[in-house]
């Protein structure tokens, strides 16, 4: 938000079409300037030496303070016009045909000012123009003329004013999209390689791992058959030193097997439960948020699959990180519930609380990339994410998954789903 403002409010000459429409005003007042010149040649030496003589000071004092002004504070800029509106002046006393520099004056006073005081300014010059016409006679052409560039000055300016404003808010936008579409992918990648990792462990432990638990068991009966046949020890010797060293090179390929389920699931849930993760997620987020966080379970723990562990404890950092980030809480409870047919985890927060459909009608990825992230998620899961939430709080996230139990004993493996 703060860089958007900035960017709002930063000068309109830093914008292309705003740099073109000052070329056309310094074209015009050389134009101006120019017939003024030229207006000297009717008139005495005197009279027109002292005209050409403003005429050159008003062009350098205009040229130098545009060339300049990006680098003077407001005072200086103010400065800058009223030493221009002076010249003008005291060459009106000298050549009338200069009142028609009156019109770029117009535009500094807006540019300059660009509030009441620009417009006081325009009444100001629009009553000088028309005071200098006396003592001669006032005609309806003398003050419409001024009167009229007053009033198309105006228009002008805060018509581009205007498309300033919508230009520099499209820009912000447009800066905001890249941004938004750069974090989308990036997150995306992540999304992808932890889904992978974690689909890879999935499979290395239901086929591998399972697989050399199942050597090592074989190995146990053979041994056991073996010994059961009546041949003498030395006649057992060879063969059952065999078979404890196919039993060693099991379990040591299946202890580098771990290590690489290990090295592939998430940090938290190597050496730690789901439920003790979660603690230490919360207590995490406690310390550096500032915020209460308690963990609760409800019902008989059950073993989850590794995918469905990961993904659970995924979601719970994303809607603890929100917690603490955005949701001025000062108290947030996670509770895991297992069932028979699903698991269940919420996250509830005493916090500031949204509008959660207001969020999303957003375009996707403006403002929800987390929320939206951990709704994939669970549908990847074959579960729902549900947040209910009021502006002024509180607000609660929940997430239901089924459960695929594995348990396994040795050498044997069962799965328990709905249908059991």
């Amino acid at each position: 938000m703060s860089s958007t403002l900035a960017t709002l409010q930063r000068d309109v000459a830093d914008l292309p079409y705003q740099r073109a429409f000052d070329g056309a005003i310094h074209a015009l007042t050389v134009t101006l300037l120019t017939v003024s010149a030229f207006a000297a040649v009717g008139y005495t030496l005197e009279r027109a030496a002292i005209h050409l003589i403003l005429t050159a000071l008003f062009a350098f004092v205009y040229f130098f303070g545009r060339y300049n002004q990006a680098r003077w504070v407001e005072a200086g800029k103010i400065l800058w016009v009223f030493i221009l509106t002076a010249v003008w002046i005291m060459d009106l006393l000298v050549s009338p045909v200069s009142i028609y520099w009156v019109f770029s004056l117009f535009f500094l006073y807006l540019r300059v000012m660009d509030d009441w005081r620009g417009l006081v300014s325009i009444a100001f010059g629009l009553g000088v123009s028309i005071l200098v016409q006396l003592p001669g006679k006032i005609t309806l052409g003398g003050v419409m003329g001024p009167a009229v560039s007053a009033g198309v000055v105006i228009a002008i300016h805060y018509s581009y004013r205007t498309i300033s404003r919508i230009s520099a808010e499209r820009e912000v936008l447009i800066q905001e999209l890249v941004s938004t579409q750069d974090k989308l992918a990036h997150t995306e990648r992540a999304a992808g390689v932890a889904q992978e990792r974690q689909r890879l462990a999935h499979e290395i432990h239901d086929t591998v791992a399972q697989g050399l638990s199942s050597i090592q068991m074989l190995l146990n009966v053979a041994e056991r058959d073996l010994k059961n046949t009546g041949l003498s020890d030395e006649q057992l010797a060879q063969p059952l030193h065999r078979m404890e060293l196919a039993r060693e090179s099991a379990a040591d390929s299946l202890a580098e097997t771990r290590a690489m389920i290990a090295a592939l699931t998430p940090a938290q849930l190597t050496d730690h439960s789901l439920v003790e993760a979660l603690e230490r997620i919360a207590e995490s987020f406690s310390e550096s948020g500032g915020v209460d966080i308690s963990v609760e379970t409800d019902g008989e723990p059950q073993q989850l699959p590794m995918r469905v562990e990961a993904g659970l404890l995924r979601i719970a950092q994303g809607a603890t990180g929100n917690v603490v980030k955005h949701a001025e809480a000062t108290r947030a409870r996670i509770t895991l519930t297992f069932s028979s047919d699903e698991v269940r985890l919420d996250i509830v927060d005493n916090g500031k609380g949204f509008d959660p459909e207001a969020l999303a009608e957003q375009p996707t990825g403006l403002g929800h990339i987390g929320l939206d992230a951990m709704r994939t998620r669970a549908e990847e899961l074959g579960g729902e994410l549900v947040v209910e939430s009021t502006p002024g709080g509180p607000t609660a996230l929940s997430v239901a998954l089924p459960v695929t139990t594995i348990v396994e004993e040795p050498g044997n493996i069962i799965r328990k789903t709905e249908e059991d």
